[in-house]
């Protein structure tokens, strides 16, 4: 395979791995009847992916701690998916929105925007994913490659899309209700840690046990109804003042 070859597979590569968000995020942007300005989609999309490697040197540097600690298997497995992974990547996410969007009120001026930007933010930290992931598998077989992709577009991806849009519901509630801002939103993280952090536990065990894909796909459809609902509920409302708990 000669350089230029190599160039453009690895392009297909990157292509396959943005495909999932770009496609997640089309239908998402087809949910908002005023749509974003495209510069803060670019821009909230982009600042998602950067949160990807502040996200790996914490998860990273924290994997190293908790193996120094020797703690029990089930501290370990709880620890690591609920607090490192899952909490770590739902707040990085969280603070794109938070300081890009959230501190410029002039866009967020409706209650569906809060989760559209948040599905926004995830679906750019997914797609650094998808590279980190699919990249080493360059010299292998290009349909495992393709499958592993089209995994990625129902399970990883979306489950990104679905605790970052629950978060996102979570904190249009707050903007109705500013004395209650706080709680809700740690209702919101609650939420979608223990849904970032249980997808996590079941595709590990998924691998050992075929069974786990049951619980997978019931997670991901149950929660996918709802963040539907919430969607439609907040599209009706015109204004962050009238949205309702």
């Amino acid at each position: 395979m000669n350089l230029t070859q190599s160039n453009m597979l690895y392009a297909v590569y990157i292509a396959l791995a943005l495909l999932p968000s770009i496609i997640w995020l089309l239908w998402y942007l087809r949910k908002d009847k005023h749509p974003e300005p495209k510069y803060m989609i670019l821009s909230v999309f982009i600042w998602g992916m950067l949160m990807a490697f502040p996200a790996i040197l914490i998860e990273n540097l924290s994997i190293g701690v908790l193996d120094y600690l020797s703690l029990p298997p089930l501290v370990y497995t709880s620890i690591l998916y609920f607090i490192v992974i899952a909490l770590t990547e739902e707040l990085l996410k969280f603070l794109v929105v938070y300081f890009r969007v959230f501190k410029r009120t002039i866009q967020l001026d409706e209650p569906i925007d809060a989760m559209i930007y948040m599905i926004i933010s995830a679906l750019g930290f997914a797609a650094i994913e998808n590279i980190f992931l699919l990249t080493p598998l360059f010299d292998k077989d290009f349909a495992s490659t393709l499958n592993i992709a089209f995994s990625r577009f129902l399970g990883a991806t979306l489950l990104h899309v679905l605790a970052s849009a629950t978060i996102g519901y979570y904190l249009a509630l707050s903007l109705r209700k500013p004395q209650k801002s706080f709680l809700l939103l740690i209702h919101g993280f609650i939420l979608a840690i223990i849904l970032h952090g249980l997808y996590n536990i079941f595709i590990v065990r998924l691998e050992q046990n075929f069974a786990f894909i049951f619980p997978v796909a019931l997670m991901i459809v149950s929660t996918a109804t709802a963040i539907s609902i919430f969607l439609k509920k907040l599209s009706k409302t015109k204004s962050i003042t009238q949205v309702e708990e």
